[in-house]
């Protein structure tokens, strides 16, 4: 009796992870990796580049889960023109570190956090209101896009993870004051 029963639980222990895994596979549409699915939805090309630019594409396909707050086009757009363009390899790395987490994390579960640490370390504030999250000063415009490895929330700004005055001072001191004097053209 007694081994029965052993043999029983054995069993169940056996089928329970088999059964499991049929009912959280990953929808259809969850079937490519983050860099794939931004490709496939097509409003993502400047952060596609920025990606390949810092040596991320491989990572963000391949690797995770993550989670990854991504600007769209016109996000970038609004950035004051030269901005991508004067950060050296390793601010682009940390800007675009600024937009991951090291782990999945769905809108209702993020609108019930407060604050959610970067992969680059720095703290992102997270809030709701109104059936909208925010993301710092972002507002997220599409939840929850399914990649393999992770998810995709559709943010409408660039999160910078430093003051912008102190930062662009920084970068003055780099490159020099000539660089970095907008062109009244421009204006």
């Amino acid at each position: 009796m007694t081994r029965i029963l052993s043999l029983a639980l054995l069993a169940a222990l056996l089928i329970a992870p088999a059964l499991q895994a049929q009912d959280t596979e990953a929808p259809a549409e969850a079937a490519d990796g983050i860099v794939s699915v931004l490709q496939a939805e097509g409003t993502f090309t400047v952060l596609l580049g920025a990606l390949e630019s810092a040596g991320l594409t491989e990572a963000l396909e391949t690797g995770g889960p993550y989670t990854l707050f991504a600007p769209t086009d016109e996000a970038f757009a609004a950035l004051p023109e030269g901005t991508l363009n004067v950060l050296t390899p390793e601010q682009l790395t940390e800007v675009l570190g600024y937009h991951l987490l090291a782990e999945p994390v769905m809108a209702a579960d993020a609108a019930a956090l407060t604050e959610a640490s970067s992969a680059q370390g720095t703290a992102l504030s997270l809030r709701a209101e109104a059936g909208t999250l925010y993301i710092n000063d972002a507002t997220v415009l599409r939840p929850d896009l399914q990649a393999a490895n992770g998810v995709i929330h559709v943010i409408d700004t660039v999160l910078l993870p430093f003051d912008g005055a102190d930062e662009a001072d920084d970068m003055e001191d780099e490159m020099g004051a000539d660089e970095m004097t907008p062109d009244e053209d421009n204006l």
